[in-house]
């Protein structure tokens, strides 16, 4: 039987990588974005890591990445 916390966070699911952002992101550009989705996460968690952003910091991320990628 699984302790009261375990249950009550079962459905949780891990918070995304900075990669996985950036491909979500990329993906939802469409376009050349999407072709190179993965060229972007890499070159994103090279420079900021692989800790998921958010709010301005995500959105400065993605301008630095996605303009200099």
């Amino acid at each position: 039987m699984k302790s009261v916390t375990a249950q009550r966070f079962d459905f949780l699911r891990p918070l995304p990588t900075l990669g996985e952002q950036v491909r979500a992101e990329a993906k939802r550009r469409g376009g050349d974005f999407a072709r190179r989705a993965d060229h972007y996460a890499a070159l994103a968690e090279r420079e900021y890591g692989r800790r998921p952003l958010r709010g301005e910091e995500r959105r400065i991320m993605f301008d630095d990445v996605f303009r200099h990628g």
